[in-house]
């Protein structure tokens, strides 16, 4: 109690860092945060209370802990990457969000090349995700990092994968000399509904492709919707006319390098879609993106766990509060083999008054 305030303080809960009306403390904090990642809310109460089922926290505890959850940002690194290409892919993710109706998950994701093997593997992938930012905030994060760990002198080439979205597209603006290429799995998907009524018109449209002649390929989509009854059908047609015509230059890097491939759909769906929409869910607009955060951070090869501390600002008093325990138990061991008297066992000093 302060002399002079007159207000109390608890000496021990500021050592160690517990602050009013704490219930739980970090490091339990950060094993739900990380149990949540992989499976939901009350799946991660009973994983990290699975000792003692009395200490189970509620899901609105770990909804709390999760909305908190903060990335740390990665230290520059000691000395720039040297590469002469680099390879960017950007997908998305649609998921429910209460009060919105609907929200994008946004993924993007930066590697050196495919190492190829018995399973192919991204060479140093690092994956950047985002639900609340706009397209330019996140573009203007990827490009932060493509500076600060790649010497961009050496780049000769940058490719640039996705479907083609407004979103993906506006990366052309923020990096100088980039090369867009469509990924294939969505301009087969938009030709396959296109022509699921004339599967003939599929051979003659991807051999226009193939030989770059865009008039030829809208010919036969054109052809296709004057066979179309079905005024979805037409719709459909129309919409993968207009795709083709918006992004016929991604469709010609595509085919000037098919050595670059693109696997952004397979990522947003093991890192994003995953947790996020696989299920019936509903987020709020701040846990989707904690969510999303935290999914990226783990297919960084990150520890969720460390990312959650390191939000802590008392944690390190916590090893040392254990070492000094350890030092005075070591302490009292020590004592106590110097002899029984030690231990106030000699009747002199244990009485009271008297003659001696």
């Amino acid at each position: 109690r302060n002399k002079e305030s007159k207000e109390y303080s608890y000496l021990v809960d500021e050592k160690v860092g517990i602050k009013p009306h704490s219930r739980v403390s970090a490091s339990v904090k950060a094993d739900l945060v990380e149990a949540s990642t992989v499976s939901s809310y009350e799946e991660a109460t009973l994983q990290v209370s699975r000792h003692n089922t009395e200490l189970k926290v509620s899901r609105q505890t770990v909804a709390a802990c999760v909305k908190e959850f903060k990335a740390k940002e990665a230290p520059p690194p000691q000395q720039k990457r040297r590469v002469a290409v680099l390879y960017l892919a950007a997908d998305e993710d649609h998921l429910k969000v209460r009060g919105r109706g609907g929200a994008q998950a946004r993924l993007i994701y930066i590697y050196e090349g495919v190492e190829h093997g018995p399973r192919r593997r991204l060479k140093n992938a690092r994956y950047f995700t985002t639900v609340g930012k706009s397209p330019e905030e996140f573009w203007l994060e990827v490009c932060d990092y493509i500076a600060a760990n790649y010497e961009l002198e050496s780049l000769e080439k940058i490719y640039l994968s996705g479907d083609g979205a407004n979103w993906i597209r506006l990366g052309l603006q923020f990096i100088p000399g980039v090369t867009f290429i469509l990924d294939k799995f969505h301009l087969f998907k938009h030709i396959i509904m296109a022509t699921a009524h004339v599967p003939e018109l599929k051979r003659p449209i991807y051999r226009g492709i193939l030989k770059l002649n865009q008039q030829a390929v809208i010919e036969h989509l054109q052809e296709a919707l004057r066979r179309a009854e079905e005024r979805p059908r037409q719709k459909r047609i129309r919409d993968t006319i207009r795709y083709i015509k918006n992004n016929w230059d991604g469709i010609e890097s595509q085919v000037k390098h098919p050595h670059v491939s693109c696997s952004a759909e397979n990522h947003v769906s093991h890192i994003l879609s995953a947790r996020l929409s696989s299920r019936p869910m509903a987020w709020s607009l701040r846990g989707a993106d904690r969510m999303a955060a935290m999914r990226a951070v783990k297919a960084n090869a990150e520890s969720v766990r460390e990312h959650y501390l390191s939000m802590q600002t008392n944690t390190p008093v916590l090893v040392e509060l254990k070492e000094e325990v350890q030092r005075e138990l070591k302490r009292l061991r020590q004592r106590q083999a110097h002899g029984l008297e030690y231990l106030n066992n000699v009747p002199l000093f244990r009485s009271g008054s008297n003659f001696t």
